[in-house]
């Protein structure tokens, strides 16, 4: 294994990308290099940038391992999936001693739910590579699909041998052993992450959840916000709304309570109490954006054909687009977007050139240009 391949294993993007740019200094085509730089970037969704750093490949590079790995993951990412199966597997045969393949074609399968096929990729990756965390646990996902838990909770726990600050292994173990009806086993390895990272929000949130599906209303007693906040990423909403709710009859409630329990309503399709928290929200906090944004977003999304939730809908955003500022896009946005559902044209394209124009766009700005293209066309035939 040479050294940019032990970098890149070891998660070190830094060290990597260091050593890569190096080699690049002296040798600007090398294929071993620029593949590293396209894998560094893929891992960050820049399919993009991973192709431009391919295409700088010399010809005498073309067919490296290294090279054809990077260009099949690529493939992988650009939902090209069959092409880059393909490519994973005669990779798997040409290079049998390599566990990288192996390691993608498994992840590429159960991207597929082949859970069987997977399984016996991801045992080739282990075999070959024995002490690479990752690999282990996403070969006990495989087996875990496949039924057996056994052996995935073996994986599991050398996973977390092999890496104990790997905070997917805990909440990956803890879920199947629940899902096994092991609940209180689950809490035992939940238990044990957080002995070694107390601090963990991902962590903490699980063993409150977990808690609460077990009957364990006094888990509540130290909930904060941080806590739902992570249970609603995690979308254990009901768990969510539960820490919401106690945090306001303790005296604790905020425009931020309200507004993650009114998200956890949306997400779990309560749309009464959903408009009702963000409505709390908005008063709770008279300076804040977000929640009039969203609240007049589900108006417009739940009430297409109802005038009075539109027009409802259209003072909310409006509101929102005033509390904003000027100082974000998005309720700009859901604003030009009810003026197109309206056939109000004009307006609809003013706003969204707004958003296109607006420093602090970002992702924005290619919906705001597709909105003003659609509209300008359906205006023409209007």
């Amino acid at each position: 294994m040479t050294v940019l391949q032990e970098l890149l294993d070891r998660g070190d993007r830094e060290g990597a990308t260091a050593a890569a740019t190096r080699t690049l200094s002296s040798k600007p085509t090398d294929g071993e290099a620029l593949s590293a730089l396209a894998r560094l970037a893929l891992e960050s969704g820049d399919v993009t940038a991973a192709k431009t750093h391919l295409a700088r490949v010399g010809p005498r590079d073309r067919q490296l391992y290294e090279v054809l790995l990077a260009e099949a993951m690529v493939l992988q990412l650009s939902e090209q999936t069959d092409a880059a199966r393909l490519a994973f597997a005669q990779l798997t045969a040409v290079h049998a001693t390599r566990p990288e393949a192996f390691f993608a074609l498994g992840l590429a399968q159960l991207e597929k739910q082949d859970a069987v096929n997977a399984e016996k990729a991801l045992a080739t990756a282990v075999q070959l590579l024995p002490g690479h965390f990752l690999y282990r646990y996403r070969h006990a996902e495989a087996l875990a699909q496949n039924g057996r838990f056994a052996d995935a909770a073996k994986e599991l726990t050398k996973t977390i041998e092999l890496r104990p600050d790997f905070v997917r292994a805990y909440l990956a173990f803890a879920r199947m052993l629940e899902a096994n009806g092991q609940a209180a086993q689950g809490l035992e390895i939940l238990a044990a992450g957080l002995g070694s990272m107390p601090a963990d929000r991902q962590l903490q949130a699980e063993q409150l959840r977990l808690r609460l599906a077990s009957g364990d209303t006094a888990a509540l007693t130290n909930a904060d916000l941080g806590v739902a906040e992570e249970l609603m990423r995690a979308n254990a909403h009901e768990a969510a709304i539960e820490v919401c709710t106690h945090l306001e009859a303790s005296g604790k409630g905020s425009a931020k309570v309200s507004l993650v329990k009114a998200l956890s309503y949306e997400n779990t399709a309560r749309i009464d109490e959903a408009l009702e928290a963000y409505s709390k929200a908005m008063a709770q906090d008279p300076k804040d954006w977000s929640a009039a944004n969203n609240r007049g977003l589900l108006l417009l999304e739940e009430y297409q054909d109802v005038p009075e939730k539109l027009a409802e809908a259209k003072a909310t955003l409006e509101e929102a687009v005033k509390r904003a500022a000027g100082k974000v896009a998005d309720p700009l946005l859901n604003l030009a977007l009810l003026h197109g559902s309206q056939k109000e044209y004009a307006q609809g394209i003013a706003l969204a050139k707004q958003v296109a124009a607006h420093p602090q766009a970002g992702a924005l700005k290619a919906q705001a240009e597709k909105m003003v293209a659609s509209m300008e066309k359906a205006a023409k035939s209007a």
